[in-house]
């Protein structure tokens, strides 16, 4: 996961404003008749909290969420200073700097807007991950919940930290990995940031399969055989494939009794490429079109089960490639008959 950075919260003003010039035409004089709105209605800032001047604020981006510039053009377009209540700050052992950990958005909206100061709370505290923790108490059940890609980043934040809850260390066995096999945990977002994005040549964002890969083995292990398999197998591929990564999952879960052999993931992948190699498999969607059209087929109106479908499919294929594992299922029922009653289209027309 790539390195995310306490920055002032002047530097990130800087940069909310190019992209909203860039991006959304939002310039110096549209931000002019916004504040201007402001001041011909004779509203005033809530009392409580302090005035803090916005050049003495940083963000902590290990814990904070990234900045939602949709969010902060709906602020500037009806901004009110009544209803910026004061945000939320702390200042772990008398540091000079002042960590904002909730209201981001309007107080950069303030900014943007022309005030040199916004209304804050100021917690002092010795303990240097109230930060973390307060964030958290304070989003989870907001009403603009936290995304996956924030509840991880927030937990291995908290595991730094000396947090030994154990979702903070299932995150941080979980992220190695990743990290291990050189690949980014973010979502697509992030990815086509620059300025966001990981560096690694590989990335996954499905936060959810991620923690079903740490479940289903909390050493981490198997999590770390699925990785390096796909992206042994598919590694021209930038995003590593999420119907391969929950079709191996779920077949590592039926074997609970781990009957199969070391590297067994990789002969399955590397058997079934046969049939569906890089060139066939540059679109990620591939291996869900495919199952989806088998399914459909064979079985009308049946609904989409992810682990289970696309496991039986890869055990199929890997079965009609010459595999000789004898991979788990989910019994005759749930079978997909790719050899006996494939679905026209489903494979590649073979050269003449």
């Amino acid at each position: 996961m790539n390195k995310r950075a306490t920055r002032k919260l002047t530097d990130i003003i800087a940069d909310v404003k190019v992209d909203l010039a860039a991006n959304f035409a939002i310039k110096d004089e549209n931000l002019a008749i916004f504040r201007n709105r402001v001041d011909v209605n004779g509203h005033k800032f809530p009392e409580g909290g302090k005035l803090v001047p916005i050049n003495e604020l940083w963000i902590d981006y290990e814990v904070q969420r990234d900045v939602i510039i949709k969010h902060i053009i709906t602020i500037l377009k009806k901004y009110d200073p009544r209803l910026c209540t004061p945000a939320s700050a702390c200042r772990v052992n008398g540091a000079k700097q002042i960590l904002t950990y909730d209201g981001q958005h309007r107080t950069i909206a303030t900014a943007l807007l022309g005030y040199e100061h916004v209304p804050c709370t100021v917690v002092n505290t010795d303990d240097p991950a109230f930060p973390s923790y307060a964030f958290e108490e304070l989003n989870e059940s907001g009403v603009k919940k936290l995304s996956p890609g924030d509840l991880h980043r927030n937990a291995l934040t908290r595991y730094k930290l000396g947090s030994t809850e154990e979702k903070n260390f299932k995150a941080r066995t979980m992220q190695d990995q990743f990290d291990e096999n050189g690949i980014d945990l973010e979502d697509k977002g992030t990815r086509r940031s620059v300025k966001l994005r990981g560096s690694n040549d590989y990335f996954f964002s499905h936060f959810a399969y991620a923690y079903k890969g740490i479940d289903v083995d909390k050493s981490g292990k198997t999590l770390d055989s699925i990785l390096n398999a796909i992206v042994t197998v598919y590694k021209h591929d930038e995003e590593v494939n999420q119907d391969l990564y929950i079709g191996l999952y779920e077949l590592s879960r039926l074997d609970s009794r781990q009957e199969l052999p070391d590297g067994w993931m990789l002969e399955v992948l590397q058997t079934i490429a046969q049939t569906f190699n890089r060139s066939t498999s540059v679109n990620g969607s591939l291996f869900k079109e495919k199952a989806k059209l088998q399914v459909s087929y064979v079985s009308p109106g049946r609904g989409w089960d992810a682990p289970n479908i696309m496991s039986n499919f890869i055990r199929e294929l890997y079965i009609i490639n010459g595999g000789k594992l004898n991979l788990p299922y989910h019994g005759d029922g749930a079978k997909l008959q790719l050899a006996e009653n494939p679905a026209p289209g489903l494979f590649p027309k073979k050269a003449a």
